[in-house]
């Protein structure tokens, strides 16, 4: 039951991303088209999507626990639910992003703050993914 519901959150939040994207494209609304990474950084197109792959595998591997280790020597790690879903909303927002560069050859970016660079809600998603990830991991290091 647990995956199903990953799985349905997951795309929904792609959905959701992707719908304000089209919206934004269709609507004339402001959007820029970001060739390179965060912050506009250009890196070339096969070493981009290679970490990408890498980076989807390993968070989906982690999200759905999955089973591996090395020679079967390292200890498996569970994740707690809201390190899962920190790591769902790093996935859906990189998936996201990742939809728009095989499509567009780019991200679509729209959301201008001005004194920040310009991104979109899968942005926001990775962001809070990993703040989510990081207070669970500080909260757990004064445990032990």
């Amino acid at each position: 039951m647990r995956r199903y519901f990953i799985i349905f959150l997951s795309t929904f939040l792609i959905l959701i991303d992707q719908l304000s994207k089209y919206l934004i494209r269709h609507a004339g609304g402001f959007y820029i088209c970001n060739p390179g990474i965060a912050f506009s950084v250009k890196i070339p197109l096969p070493i981009f999507i290679s970490f990408w792959i890498i980076i989807v595998v390993f968070i989906g591997f982690s999200i759905f626990n999955f089973k591996f280790s090395i020679f079967n020597k390292v200890p498996i790690y569970k994740f707690s639910n809201l390190q899962t879903f920190g790591l769902l909303l790093i996935l859906s927002g990189a998936v996201s992003n990742l939809v728009d560069r095989m499509h567009f050859g780019c991200v679509v970016d729209f959301i201008n703050m001005r004194f920040w660079p310009i991104f979109n809600i899968a942005d926001s998603f990775i962001v809070v993914g990993v703040i989510i990830i990081l207070i669970k991991i500080r909260r757990n290091s004064f445990i032990h």
